[in-house]
């Protein structure tokens, strides 16, 4: 199983990646959520990846994720009945894992309805093969968040945008104007709409 890669970055397109590694190509299909987090890499810049060796009869594909939480939410879409690694990448592409891990835990059916593709049973299916393993993770991150003091998660953000490559004085000033209408933010959703922004 290859489960992550480092190489240099060949091509980048919104709906995948090649990566040389050693000499050796891979094509890796990526979401629309880690998409945005290799935006602003450059072609020949090295970068590293987590994966998911999808194997069926004679189809080996290699999807890609900008982190671990993202890949084991990928893994739990496509243990659903009816699910497969497209769909999963679909959702993954118009939802963030935070945003599905919420929508399952507290059964929100209307969240998965804005998903192409996704109706109201292949919700339904989602939220009752999937809610016991999402509902006592999300009560614990809650409680943690709301425990953590906003600078702290303005703290690893800033840090994470500048790993990134985002202007460090540029990026405090969009934090600052996003946490001051949203302070209840995750650090991985303030990631995500300083993004937009930037």
């Amino acid at each position: 199983m290859i489960t992550h890669l480092r190489g240099k970055l060949i091509e980048k397109n919104k709906s995948n990646l090649i990566i040389d590694c050693n000499g050796v190509g891979y094509y890796i299909y990526i979401s629309s959520y880690t998409y945005s987090f290799f935006l602003r890499k450059e072609i020949g810049e090295h970068i590293h990846i987590y994966t998911y060796l999808f194997m069926k009869e004679n189809q080996n594909v290699l999807y890609g994720f900008f982190g671990k939480e993202e890949r084991n939410i990928f893994s739990y879409l496509i243990s659903v009945n009816g699910i497969g690694p497209s769909s999963a990448i679909v959702l993954l592409s118009t939802l963030t894992p935070n945003e599905i891990e919420e929508s399952i835990s507290k059964e929100n059916i209307k969240v998965f309805n804005k998903v192409k593709g996704i109706g109201n049973k292949t919700a339904q299916r989602i939220i009752l093969e999937l809610k016991d393993k999402f509902t006592k993770k999300i009560i614990t991150t809650e409680n943690k968040e709301k425990n953590r003091e906003p600078n702290l998660v303005k703290k690893d953000a800033l840090s994470a945008l500048s790993v990134l490559g985002f202007p460090i004085q540029k990026s405090e000033k969009v934090l600052d104007n996003i946490l001051s209408k949203h302070p209840e933010l995750s650090v991985e959703n303030l990631i995500k709409e300083s993004i937009k922004k930037l």
